[in-house]
């Protein structure tokens, strides 16, 4: 886990109409994970028979395959095994995560450079399955993989733009639950997809080859 101290930014971009209106931000202090969920984490929690299937591929690969449902056995898991309240992100505080305390389009500026994320032409590890968690460079916060790797759910219900989002950072969990959000890309996505404002929705209790997660915690 990583601890972040929380802060003001301009949340969403102009790219796309699912990220508008930009909006102002503030982000009270959180910690999250320094990678994505591995298979090897998620296999302890379906030993502990408190996640429902028991997944195949290389231990330290990100989990995936697992829907927003699955995500929130996981963290149920861990917070009683730990006994420390472990959650999803907030769209908000992934998005604040991913940026690392930039504004550019990417974390890294605003040019894709080849070889800095997991996805389908940010250089050559395009595969059949996602790299290994911790392949590519860290972000400014010290964060990997937030772009590209495993889509990663986050706590908010899907809707389609920032229309009347809150100012502080709290999940968005009104009106029609049925999706979520999904925030970085995959491995399978273009470089449009890892930029840290890119956001989609999807099936709440559906399964799928790219969607992964990673845990946060409140201090």
């Amino acid at each position: 886990m990583i601890a972040i101290r929380g802060g003001s930014f301009a949340m969403g971009s102009n790219d796309d109409p699912t990220e508008r209106p930009v909006h102002q931000v503030t982000v009270k202090p959180f910690s999250i994970g320094k990678y994505p969920v591995t298979v090897q984490e998620w296999n302890e929690c379906a030993a502990a028979k408190a996640c429902g299937f028991t997944a195949t591929g290389k231990d330290d690969a990100p989990i995936s395959n697992v829907s927003w449902t699955d995500a929130q056995q996981y963290v149920a898991y861990l917070a009683q095994a730990t006994k420390k309240p472990y959650r999803l992100p907030t769209e908000a505080e992934w998005e604040y995560a991913a940026r690392g305390g930039t504004q550019t389009k990417y974390w890294w500026g605003d040019k894709l450079q080849l070889g800095m994320a997991g996805c389908k032409d940010c250089g050559d590890l395009a595969a059949e399955q996602p790299a290994k968690v911790g392949s590519f460079k860290p972000n400014p916060f010290g964060l990997h993989d937030m772009g590209g790797g495993v889509d990663q759910w986050v706590e908010d219900c899907w809707r389609r733009t920032y229309q009347g989002a809150s100012g502080d950072g709290s999940a968005w969990t009104g009106g029609d639950c049925t999706s979520h959000v999904l925030r970085s890309g995959s491995w399978k996505n273009d470089s449009r997809y890892v930029r840290p404002s890119n956001r989609d929705g999807y099936d709440t209790n559906v399964r799928y080859p790219t969607h992964g997660f990673r845990v946060a915690l409140s201090p």
